[in-house]
């Protein structure tokens, strides 16, 4: 079935960014499809029964498609036959739906390349409505350490100063940032929101959402917060296990899936959290000053873009851990014996080093 073929209808495009809580977005969502469809409003199952991961894969060139590992673990034939069904099956929903309005959620789609907006734009004018895109922009340094976190859930290796210094894939120059996705998709309206509890609608993000993406908030269910939040002892801990992974298991860093174990371990979980040196977190704030200057002057008419100071409370910048501390923690993980003495030997060879 062609998209030509389909019924005229708006798009709703939530971009993100990623580690704004687009995770308990997505599960809100998922939770309240059939709610949503009574207001008008389709949010999709093909692409994802949460977040819509295929439809942003979708618009990636062949090229992109090889060098993703989450590519290679998916086993589809080709990314030409890839795409076509993953179009094809959203094509056959919206018809079925009639909805006046298509709400599509993935923050890959903040960083795709101009090549892949265009290939999104021109899916989305074949829709043949208005477009709405919404996207939560975080302070960057607290953003920096929350994806840091995130990396290490799927197998980071590296501390917090040697990953940062490496070079990170993602881009916190808001302005530039925004201005492309205005530019390469031109849409009716942009939507910009702070990820900041304090100002979030009745301080609930899914209600702030919601509102963001024009959709009546009244009569939804509430769902339980999907992400965990681990301190710094915890981090370190995996941090340790994904070497222990790489080193005995040949495991690749970038695909592991840790979500029991962080699961068990966030039990536990309620230490300082991980930080980076004052200074060092003024010296990155201060790239982005003027950047941040102008997303506020042009999306939000004030002159300040975060209102919310960065945390200093229950934090540590110290990424080691004690031998008493690797013993609890691997009480909570359950690890096997043979393992146990595997990261007793990388926890002191890696407390050395420091």
């Amino acid at each position: 079935m062609a998209l030509s073929d389909l019924p005229e209808c708006d798009a709703i495009l939530h971009l993100g960014t990623g580690k704004t809580g687009t995770t308990s977005i997505q599960h809100f969502m998922r939770q309240n499809r059939p709610k949503l469809l009574e207001r008008g409003v389709l949010y999709p199952r093909s692409p994802g029964g949460g977040r819509h991961t295929k439809f942003g894969l979708s618009f990636r060139s062949t090229e992109e498609f090889e060098r993703m590992p989450a590519w290679h673990q998916m086993r589809a034939q080709s990314p030409e036959r890839f795409r076509r069904r993953v179009h094809r099956r959203l094509a056959e929903e919206i018809k079925d739906a009639r909805p006046e309005r298509v709400l599509f959620s993935d923050e890959a789609l903040y960083g795709l390349p101009n090549e892949a907006l265009g290939r999104l734009r021109g899916f989305l004018d074949s829709l043949g409505g208005q477009l709405r895109l919404v996207v939560y922009l975080r302070r960057q340094d607290d953003h920096l350490i929350s994806f840091y976190q995130q990396q290490v859930k799927v197998g980071e290796t590296r501390r917090l100063v040697s990953w940062l210094r490496g070079g990170i894939d993602f881009t916190y120059d808001y302005a530039r940032r925004l201005d492309r996705l205005e530019q390469e998709l031109d849409p009716t309206s942009f939507v910009v929101r702070r990820f900041e509890r304090e100002g979030f609608r009745h301080g609930v993000l899914e209600e702030d959402f919601l509102d963001a993406a024009g959709i009546d908030g009244d009569g939804f269910d509430t769902v339980r917060s999907k992400n965990e939040t681990i301190d710094a002892a915890t981090v370190e801990f995996l941090r340790l296990y994904n070497l222990h992974m790489v080193e005995d298991h040949g495991a690749q860093v970038g695909v592991m899936d840790h979500r029991a174990l962080v699961h068990r371990l966030a039990q536990r979980s309620g230490g300082p959290a991980l930080t980076l040196p004052e200074d060092d977190l003024d010296r990155f704030m201060a790239r982005w000053e003027d950047s941040n200057r102008a997303v506020a002057t042009q999306y939000l008419g004030e002159p300040e873009l975060f209102r919310a100071p960065r945390r200093r409370q229950n934090v540590t910048d110290r990424q080691v851990l004690e031998p008493s501390a690797v013993e609890e923690l691997m009480e909570y993980a359950e690890l096997p014996a043979d393992a146990r003495e595997r990261m007793r030997r990388i926890a002191a060879r890696e407390a050395a080093g420091t």
